[in-house]
């Protein structure tokens, strides 16, 4: 007979090792990652059927050129490639070319379906989903837009490569820019990376088309600056809402003045509802910052969703110029201002004036 100890010894074995069993077993059915699929089709191991769908139109794309490049060689692709549209397409067309078989010598045929939520009878391809070809890779492209959990077709979907693209967070877009730009050979410093954020926000398209059209002019230099964005990306560096929020922040009034003006000239490329969304998130920082002052600087930034401790510095000195009740009325302001903007109570002023009455009641 077990003594009380032995058994509480054999229950805890038992209880790390179903530990472990769940891990295991979770990381087996963990969903794939866009770098996780990348890999397995630049190492030539394919799923019978992709399913892409969601907001970041980024990583559909690059997924879909992927396939394009590696699942057949140029001389098999005039006959083992099929690529259409959703508007164009239909479930029985899809199920039928992708039954068919591939021309020797290629082992697969490619069928990429763009666009694909625009297929009006989408839910028609359940039966191929649920007798699909081995040799075929059929792809189903879906931007903006997702399968309707509800119905059969995304149910079947979790059997093979099932992606879906969402959009990154706001506070992960720097280190994606900075990935993105040392995968092109060249580095960027911090400034101009935060510019680049602001101004062009999360989509990833957006992002790495103007980057790469950057990148294209700026030549053999190593680093991006923020000369290099005001000259080819058309944002300035010194009229700018990084600048804007950083001179409110330090109550610059001439400064935060002047750069409203400047926006106030060209209101389609500086449109108040930008400029009012970035004030009302570097005033939550800062009210975060009050709350949670006196912890070390690394707890602090993480917090704040801030790359380093360089950014802190900033949200450092912008605290002691607000206090807390200030803060929390000037969010009520920014609130106020953004409806405005909208036409709510508003009899169509000029975004100009409204911006500059509004950063006069922030620094007042």
């Amino acid at each position: 007979m077990c003594s009380s100890f032995e058994i509480k010894r054999i229950n805890k074995w038992f209880e790390i090792e179903f530990v472990k069993y769940l891990d295991n077993r979770k990381t087996k059915m963990s969903k794939p990652t866009f770098e996780s699929i990348i890999k397995e089709i630049n190492e030539k191991t394919f799923h019978s059927i992709y399913v892409l769908q969601g907001d970041e139109t980024y990583y559909i794309d690059k997924i879909v050129d992927a396939l394009e490049q590696n699942v057949l060689s140029e001389a098999d692709k005039s006959f083992n490639q099929t690529i259409v549209y959703g508007k164009e397409a239909n479930a029985m067309s899809v199920s039928m070319a992708a039954k068919r078989y591939p021309m020797p010598p290629a082992q697969h045929q490619l069928i990429i379906v763009k666009e694909a939520q625009a297929m009006k009878d989408i839910e028609g391809l359940a039966n191929y989903f649920e007798n699909s070809t081995s040799s075929t890779v059929l792809c189903l492209a879906l931007k903006n837009k997702k399968l309707d959990g509800r119905k059969k077709l995304a149910k079947l979907a979790k059997k093979f490569c099932l992606f879906n693209s969402d959009p990154i967070r706001d506070y992960q877009v720097p280190n994606w820019v900075e990935g993105y730009i040392r995968s092109k050979g060249k580095n960027i410093d911090g400034k101009a990376n935060l510019l680049i954020t602001e101004y062009l926000g999360n989509s990833l398209s957006k992002v790495a088309n103007e980057i790469d059209k950057m990148l294209i002019n700026i030549g053999d230099a190593a680093v991006i600056t923020l000369k290099h964005i005001e000259e080819n990306i058309g944002i300035s560096k010194d009229y700018n809402v990084f600048e804007l929020q950083k001179a409110v922040g330090m109550k610059q009034f001439n400064k935060a003045i002047q750069i409203a003006h400047y926006f106030a000239s060209d209101e389609r490329k500086n449109p108040i509802i930008l400029s009012i969304a970035n004030l009302n998130t570097y005033f939550i920082k800062i009210l975060l910052y009050i709350e949670n002052r006196g912890k070390p600087d690394f707890e602090l930034s993480k917090v704040l969703g801030l790359r380093n401790d360089y950014a802190l510095s900033e949200y450092r000195q912008a605290s002691s110029n607000y206090t807390k009740e200030k803060v929390e009325e000037i969010l009520g302001l920014l609130k106020y201002y953004d409806l405005r903007s909208k036409g709510v109570e508003s009899s169509g002023e000029d975004e100009g004036k409204l911006l500059i009455e509004l950063l006069v009641k922030i620094m007042k």
